[in-house]
């Protein structure tokens, strides 16, 4: 993600290989990721390296300047302060650097995940839910940044793990030579931990993906959780407790593992320092100098080579959620891009809208089956007002759905004004519709109506507080600045401030599902009898979903689904009804 108006897409799913494999999904995305960042991070990364350097000169002089009897030696404490000097300097220079790049990084692959779920199809949205996406945000995000400040130290600490071998070898082949079969035999048991280490890593990815979809139930089911003693303590204590449980013992024996390899190694340069300093063969005893020598490098590198150890399991676990963030991004299917919609579109007029010969499918959650909608055959005009009507799961919402946009058609077309809703058009498309969802969520702002740097931003909000006083609710909420200054109100007030927005949209179609499900009867009454007639009175094409069949008359049709399929057209006499309301402007 370059730029904002850049961005890295993800591959299916299908095409990413295994997280254990060779790492090439996170590799790209971190790449892509630091594709902006790329001037600091080469600074930062010469700066570990000259760190790496400086302190290898340190110890190399403090070991020489020991070994050296009599007066001390002025050129040798002048480099050992210019080391120092440096030393310092690079230290400071790559920890706010790194420090940088963490926090940039993260902010960086939030926007990456959030457009890209933005952008993604309605129901790979509804698909994947939002527990997976929202670990990646946080957890995920979170080991990817640490991994900014783990790699300062893995790049100073192999430097000088690598410097002191070299410095070992220039002291006494045979004593370097010890120490880096050491190295090796100690990786070997290293590797076999880091293999199960990462195991449990996903693992607990994928348990974690769980964790966060009970959090969300916790939130979601609070009332049947409190009405129902017997299912609280069932769900806290087994559901919730066990993916709890589930991701604490998945990280335990993954870190475990880390620090039984990370104690292997160490041991067995225990076993190297006290092979080098007893074994006469090796000629460590040939005089005190070296003798010293070989202790200053044996003892600065012991530790080094500790928090080089240490900052794997940060590595790996950065590399794990990367693979968990490519997989999660992948889940939502390949991303075809299509051109930005225009912005005057939404409020363009129309002539005919019509559906011909359109179906969709999905899985039907009650009956386990694939539900079928359509084919639908229908015309729709400006100035009409529209019931769709019809059992629960009869469809109605889905028909919705395609009919906004916002699922694509298996088969059939889509026409405006003749010509065919593609998906090229599609987006510019939906700008056409607003709409209010039985399960709506109200934004705490007028967004992508109020601009909060516009000079006219104040009649903006005089418009919105007049419509919110004539449904009630100025006692309870104001807008301010384009926001709402409180959305704690009940189900039914923050449809009626949902109203408030699709009001201001004034686009040419409406689309309302179950408004007055939760509206009281005076609402109920004000709705269909009052602000229905006025959308349709201003051209407005208003498509209603209810069961409020005492207001059917009032429509100019009545589409009843069953079962997926249209079984019955009727006409209303909303001819021959007219509002006081539409006289006297009431919402207008």
């Amino acid at each position: 993600m370059t730029a904002a108006n850049e961005r890295y897409d993800a591959p299916p799913s299908s095409a990413s290989p295994p997280s254990n494999s060779a790492g090439k999904p996170a590799m790209r995305l971190i790449v892509a990721l630091l594709k902006r960042s790329r001037g600091s991070f080469a600074i930062a990364l010469t700066a570990c390296v000259l760190n790496g350097i400086a302190s290898v000169l340190l110890v190399a002089t403090l070991s020489r300047a020991l070994s050296q009897t009599g007066v001390a030696d002025l050129s040798l404490a002048l480099r050992f302060a210019v080391c120092a000097i440096v030393a310092l300097v690079t230290r400071v220079i790559t920890g706010v650097l790194f420090a940088r790049l963490s926090q940039d990084t993260m902010a960086q692959l939030r926007e990456h995940v959030a457009r890209r779920v933005a952008e993604a199809e309605l129901r790979d949205v509804e698909r994947i839910g939002a527990a997976p996406v929202q670990s990646v945000l946080t957890d995920d995000a979170t080991n990817v940044s640490m991994l900014f400040f783990a790699l300062p130290n893995l790049v100073m600490h192999g430097s000088i793990v690598f410097g002191c071998l070299g410095y070992l070898a220039w002291l006494s082949w045979p004593v370097c030579l010890l120490a880096v079969a050491a190295i090796l035999v100690g990786s070997f048991g290293y590797h076999a931990g880091d293999k199960r280490a990462i195991a449990s890593l996903e693992a607990a990815g994928r348990s974690q993906d769980k964790l966060f979809g009970y959090l969300g139930a916790l939130f979601t089911g609070a009332k049947e959780l409190k009405l129902h003693q017997a299912r609280s303590r069932q769900f806290v204590d087994g559901q919730l407790g066990s993916a709890i449980d589930e991701v604490r013992d998945h990280r335990r024996r993954a870190f475990s593992a880390y620090a039984v390899g990370v104690g292997w190694i160490v041991f067995l340069f225990y076993v190297f320092l006290g092979v080098a300093a007893f074994w006469p063969a090796l000629g460590v005893h040939a005089d005190a100098p070296s003798a010293s020598g070989y202790v200053v490098v044996f003892l600065f590198m012991l530790l080094p080579l500790d928090g080089l150890l240490n900052n794997v399991p940060t590595l790996n676990a950065a590399r794990v959620s990367l693979d968990r963030i490519e997989k999660v991004m992948g889940e939502f299917g390949a991303l075809r891009t299509s051109p930005p919609p225009d912005e005057n579109a939404s409020h363009a007029p129309y002539r005919t809208l019509t559906l011909s010969n359109v179906t969709h499918s999905y899985f039907h959650e009650r009956d386990e089956r694939m539900f079928r909608v359509g084919p639908v055959n229908l015309t729709f005009r400006p100035g009409e007002l529209v019931f769709i009507v019809g059992g629960n799961g009869s469809g109605k919402t889905t028909l919705a759905k395609v009919l906004t946009g916002l699922y694509e058609p298996e088969d059939g077309t889509i026409e405006l004004d003749g010509k065919r809703v593609g998906f090229a058009e599609r987006a510019a498309y939906r700008q056409r519709f607003t709409a209010v969802f039985n399960d709506f969520h109200l934004f705490d702002a007028l967004l992508g109506i109020v601009d909060p740097n516009d000079a006219s931003r104040a009649q903006a909000d005089a418009r919105a507080n007049a419509l919110v006083a004539k449904l009630a609710l100025d006692h309870k909420v104001q807008v301010v600045n384009g926001a709402f200054s409180t959305r704690a109100l009940s189900t039914g007030q923050r449809k009626r401030l949902a109203l408030v927005v699709a009001y201001l949209e004034d686009r040419p179609f409406y689309l309302f599902d179950e408004w007055a499900a939760d509206q009281d009867p005076q609402f109920k009454a004000v709705f269909y009898e009052q602000l229905l007639p006025e959308l349709r009175s201003r051209g407005k094409t208003v498509l209603v979903i209810s069961h409020d069949d005492r207001y059917f008359h009032l429509a100019d049709r009545v589409l009843k689904l069953e079962n997926g399929s249209i079984v019955s057209e009727t006409h209303g006499s909303a001819q021959a009804v007219q509002s006081p309301a539409v006289a006297n402007g009431t919402m207008g």
